[in-house]
């Protein structure tokens, strides 16, 4: 299996390019180049998802690996009824899924590290807008720890991964119409706890924050 490592450094966004017709086949066929088109096609897109489930950068490329190794052994399953990049997000969050129900989420978002903060950050000249920025990111992700894990998980897809309604719906198999209402709940239910977060620690002062989760994401 080839490595993603080089891959994960790159931007995310939505979905790549559509593949060449004939790349599953080649890869199928045990084709070296098809499957090196593949990591480059998809690699980012795996780690990121990865990423976002794991907080850690050597988790996220040890997930990465083992969702491309799930790949390889279920491609013969893909039936081209629908984008492979869909199948393989849907794959891809799949495992994601039990890893983050394994390790249990308050243990990932509830405890987020300077470390697991940076990747989502850009860099700022001013350091107290960028202190300000980065805990704006480990209350983003201690709020996702306090919300239903089918909210959380829109969320994350959505502001995390940037992935866009229809994409999400095709991975998670649910109309558009489900996505919307509860990408509105997450991002209703992450401000409210934010909210009382930090009324609880600063009373009067939640203004000043200016909706950390919409500030981050």
């Amino acid at each position: 299996m080839l490595s993603i490592a080089d891959h994960s450094k790159r931007g995310g966004g939505g979905f790549p390019p559509d593949p060449p017709e004939d790349l599953v086949e080649r890869c199928r066929k045990g084709d070296d180049e098809a499957w090196r088109q593949l990591v480059e096609l998809f690699g980012q897109k795996v780690y990121s998802i990865a990423y976002h489930f794991t907080l850690k950068r050597e988790d996220a490329e040890e997930l990465a690996q083992e969702i491309f190794l799930k790949v390889f052994e279920n491609l013969h399953r893909y039936d081209g009824s629908y984008p492979l990049a869909a199948w393989l997000v849907s794959l891809s969050r799949n495992l994601c899924i039990d890893r983050y129900r394994r390790r249990k989420r308050e243990k990932s978002f509830r405890f987020v590290s300077d470390e697991a903060v940076a990747p989502l950050l850009t860099s700022e000249d001013d350091p107290a807008a960028e202190a300000l920025k980065k805990e704006r990111v480990k209350l983003l992700f201690w709020a996702l720890s306090e919300i239903p894990e089918d909210l959380a998980e829109i969320l994350v897809l959505r502001d995390l991964d940037g992935l866009a309604y229809e994409e999400i719906g095709r991975a998670l198999e649910l109309p558009d119409g489900t996505v919307k209402s509860r990408l509105f709940r997450a991002r209703s239910e992450v401000a409210r706890r934010i909210r009382e977060r930090h009324e609880e620690r600063r009373p009067g002062a939640f203004a000043s924050i200016a909706l950390a989760a919409g500030a981050v994401v």
